[in-house]
């Protein structure tokens, strides 16, 4: 145990020094202990408060349109990234780092010691199940976190120019010397692919806690990573088999809504959460959060989300839905996203009905028992609208918003709109570069990446 504790606190230390500058520009002292036995990396990918949290997809919900800040509020916003961001400015970070990018690095840098560290033992039949859940899972974090900053930093996938578009830095190793070279986004999608096929084959069905990925978390990210790919078939056969393994959803009419907090803790009752994960709070939601009223007046009379995810706070409303039980927000994708995949999915490819059951089969969850009336090919005038309408309505803050934003604006022809004052900023279709953030100031200085232009 002490060992253990002396690996974690001199990664730690690692990271904490290269987040006050930059994860690559910093060495790590060679006299810090590395995990060397398979419950030493069992430790390092079990805490919780480096691996289940993320600062990276916060960073799109802050440009999306599901909430609003007067002048004041914004006014009043001591980080330049939130500010800026907000009203999608060229400049981002005013010479300041960038919290997602080296929260995102620092779990690839984990997950690349650990698989390092694997490379060195040889399993046997008493280890080999650890053995390969270590592995698979240090493979899905790595993964889950190159995708992450795929939706921030890098354009959208585009089948016919993602080859020659910029992905992000692939790093596969913990050598923070290597060579810091930004892949194409074709590159990016392959790895991350590749990492979650292989963990795939190595994770449990289901975790002995939620806060460890699984084959049903894999696949429920799949699903997600195959959408923003617009790869519909592959999405939806990623959301069917994610959904074969468990596919209770809650009932809302169950769902205390006079709570502050109306969702139960991820170990104690959430059915719809494959893997526990939270966004890290910035003060752009912790304080200041008010919902889009159109948002709020798309939600009907006897539509449940309403109650179980706003609360009336003067004037306005702010969120409380948040799938964690408590006051942050879940990024991972839940069962009812893997619902909606399925819909969508399903109407892209032409299959109206399969489309319009997986849509109903979650409405009627979320509306008053007995009001729900289900849609049909013969009552629904724009099913693909309607499915997407409802994604929006069930997703908040999830961290999909910015990404739906991205593959959909010039199908949907989105027009986000700020006013602060007097003055106004738009965000169009055809404003393409301003939905890829620019690579934080400091990377660039250290050479070696081209940036985004804005």
């Amino acid at each position: 145990m002490k060992r253990l504790y002396t690996i974690i606190a001199g990664l730690l230390c690692w990271v904490s020094v290269s987040c006050h500058t930059d994860f690559l520009e910093v060495k790590p002292d060679s006299r810090l202990a590395v995990p060397a036995s398979l419950k030493d990396m069992d430790a390092l990918m079990d805490n919780m408060t480096v691996m289940n949290t993320t600062a990276v997809l916060i960073m799109g919900e802050i440009g999306t349109d599901d909430y609003y800040l007067n002048e004041t509020e914004w006014n009043s916003l001591t980080n330049p990234y939130q500010k800026n961001g907000y009203v999608w400015a060229v400049d981002i970070y005013e010479g300041q780092q960038c919290p997602g990018w080296n929260n995102a690095y620092t779990k690839v840098l984990y997950s690349n010691i650990v698989l390092e560290g694997l490379s060195k033992i040889q399993p046997n039949d008493k280890n080999m199940e650890q053995y390969n859940r270590i592995r698979g899972t240090a493979l899905f974090w790595r993964a889950w976190q190159f995708f992450q900053l795929a939706q921030i930093f890098c354009d959208d996938y585009e089948k016919e120019t993602a080859s020659q578009k910029m992905g992000i830095p692939i790093r596969l190793s913990s050598d923070i010397n290597q060579s810091n070279v930004r892949v194409s986004i074709e590159a990016t999608y392959q790895q991350i692919l590749h990492d979650l096929a292989e963990a795939l084959t190595l994770l449990p069905v289901l975790p002995k806690e939620k806060t460890r990925p699984s084959k049903q978390a894999t696949l429920a990210l799949l699903a997600r990573i195959y959408l923003q790919m617009k790869e519909y078939a592959l999405a939806k056969q990623y959301a069917n088999q994610c959904l074969a393994i468990s596919d209770e959803l809650m009932d809302y009419n169950k769902v205390d809504s006079r709570l502050s907090f109306p969702f139960p803790l991820y170990s104690f009752g959430n059915v719809e959460q494959p893997m526990f994960n939270v966004m890290l709070e910035i003060q752009v939601f912790f304080s200041y959060l008010k919902v889009n009223p159109t948002l709020l007046a798309s939600y009907e009379a006897n539509d449940l989300r309403f109650p179980v995810y706003f609360l009336k706070a003067n004037n306005d409303y702010t969120f409380k839905g948040s799938y964690n039980g408590y006051d942050t927000f879940n990024p991972f994708p839940a069962l009812d996203e893997l619902m909606l995949i399925r819909a969508e999915c399903s109407e892209r490819l032409g299959n109206h009905e399969d489309a319009l059951q997986a849509l109903n089969t979650l409405l009627i969850k979320r509306y008053k028992t007995g009001t729900y009336q289900a849609m049909t090919v013969a009552n629904t005038k724009n099913i693909l609208t309607e499915i997407l309408n409802q994604r929006r309505k069930s997703l908040l803050f999830r961290g999909v918003r910015w990404s739906d934003l991205r593959r959909l604006r010039k199908e949907m022809g989105y027009i986000l709109v700020r006013s602060l004052g007097t003055k106004k900023y738009e965000l169009a279709p055809e404003h393409e570069k301003l939905y890829t953030w620019p690579i934080p100031d400091n990377v660039i200085n250290l050479g070696g990446i081209a940036q985004n232009v804005r």
